[in-house]
């Protein structure tokens, strides 16, 4: 009677988070082996979803940045009055319901918050599963890269509270663990050196590099080559967010 190989033990929860930061590697190849679980994914992204609203909740609780965010507001109303689109009236009108609807601000920031980051992962997971499919020539369905993307989530996670944490200490919306804080005295959304600088985010630039390495395991690539594509994507879009939306006018 022929014996079978025996198959590839299953990686341990506890195991990927571990190894996502210490040794991504051997996090993706137990990934790649194992079965498909939605659990890889799906705990993560709630974790991020319930940092999101605690994170909107905060902008609009602390006086200082919900100042920030009235500001911005009032600064695109004013726009508009100078464009003709409308009337200082309407503008001021506006001005003094934003500043009574406290609750419904928040809750609509939350509610949109969910929805942008939930559809965000979900086509960010697109994305990698596409470059991994058709340009790395990897195995592997799109779940397997939920998986991937999850699993690089662990690092998101770490960098928003260390957000929130510099956000709380600094009073700015602004603040976070990336070149912005050089500028963040006198930081400006729509100044495009301003915003390029704030993209430059250490722990997305740390997830990226990871999102990579999974994607040469699963395409029996080297890291090198995996994390040039992890970064090349980041670069991209940057480029996209940054420039393109100041374009835009945005």
């Amino acid at each position: 009677m022929e014996e079978q190989a025996p198959s590839a033990p299953t990686i341990s929860f506890s195991d990927i988070i571990m190894n996502v930061f210490a040794a991504p590697g051997d996090a993706y190849e137990g990934i790649r082996t194992s079965p498909t679980r939605a659990s890889i994914w799906v705990v993560p992204l709630i974790i991020v979803l319930l940092l999101t609203c605690c994170f909107t909740w905060l902008m609009f609780t602390n006086e200082s940045m919900k100042n920030q965010i009235m500001d911005t507001q009032r600064t695109r109303m004013e726009e508009q009055v100078q464009a003709g689109k409308m009337s200082q009236e309407q503008a001021d009108r506006a001005s003094e319901q934003m500043e009574k609807a406290g609750g419904m601000m928040i809750a609509f920031g939350m509610v949109f918050g969910v929805v942008t980051v939930s559809l965000m992962f979900f086509l960010a997971t697109l994305v990698f599963w596409l470059v991994g499919k058709f340009g790395l020539k990897a195995e592997g369905g799109y779940g397997k890269y939920l998986e991937l993307y999850g699993a690089a989530q662990w690092i998101g996670i770490l960098g928003f509270i260390v957000t929130i944490l510099l956000a709380v200490a600094y009073g700015s919306m602004y603040a976070s663990p990336s070149g912005g804080l050089a500028v963040l005295s006198n930081f400006n959304p729509k100044n495009t050196t301003h915003r390029l600088l704030s993209s430059l985010n250490i722990f997305t630039i740390w997830q990226m590099i990871v999102v990579g390495i999974g994607m040469a395991k699963y395409a029996g690539k080297s890291s090198g080559t995996g994390i040039g594509v992890g970064v090349g994507l980041m670069i991209v879009w940057v480029l996209i967010s940054v420039y393109g939306m100041s374009a835009l006018g945005m």
